[in-house]
C-alpha cells in the first residue's frame, strides 16, 4: 500500500477563527464554534452571486459567506472566549475585503472636510416649555 500525505484536520472539531485566501490575500476572516460545518458552508456557496440563497430568496449583505471566492484557507484554534478578540486582530492585520467589523475607518479626505467646515451646526434647540403637564391614565 503506498503511503499518503495525510493532513490532520482534527483542529476543525474545535472552534476557533479562519481565513478565506484567493491568490494568497486573505479576503474574508470568520469566526465559529463549529469551523468545519461553517468553512463547509463557504465551500458550498462560493461560486454563486454575493445574497442569492435559493429558497429564502434574497439574504443581505450581512451574510458575507455567500459567494466569496477562494482557494485557500487558514485556522487558528482558540478558546471559546478568545473568539471575538482574535478575529478582530486578524481583521485589523490583514484588512480583508469582505470584512466589515473591526476594519478602522479610513480617513476623511480633504475635499470633504473642507465641506463639513462650511456646515452650519445648531448647538443649542429653543427653550422648551416649563409648564407642569399632567398626565391623565387612560383605562382599555
Amino acid at each position: 500500500m503506498p503511503d499518503y500525505d495525510f493532513i490532520d484536520i482534527s483542529k476543525l472539531l474545535h472552534c476557533g477563527v479562519y481565513c478565506l485566501l484567493r491568490k494568497e490575500e486573505v479576503v474574508y476572516v470568520g469566526r465559529s464554534k463549529k469551523p468545519l460545518a461553517r468553512i463547509g458552508r463557504h465551500v458550498e456557496n462560493r461560486n454563486r452571486p454575493m445574497g442569492e440563497n435559493p429558497g429564502f430568496g434574497y439574504v443581505g449583505p450581512r451574510h458575507a459567506g455567500k459567494g466569496i471566492s477562494f482557494d485557500g484557507i487558514w485556522f487558528i484554534p482558540c478558546m471559546l472566549g478568545q473568539l471575538d478578540t482574535v478575529e478582530l486582530a486578524m481583521i485589523r492585520k490583514y484588512q480583508p475585503r469582505y470584512n466589515i467589523r473591526g476594519i478602522p475607518p479610513r480617513p476623511i479626505p480633504d475635499e470633504i472636510k473642507a465641506i463639513l467646515q462650511q456646515m452650519v451646526v445648531i448647538t443649542s434647540l429653543p427653550p422648551q416649555d416649563d409648564t407642569f403637564q399632567r398626565f391623565i391614565p387612560r383605562r382599555l
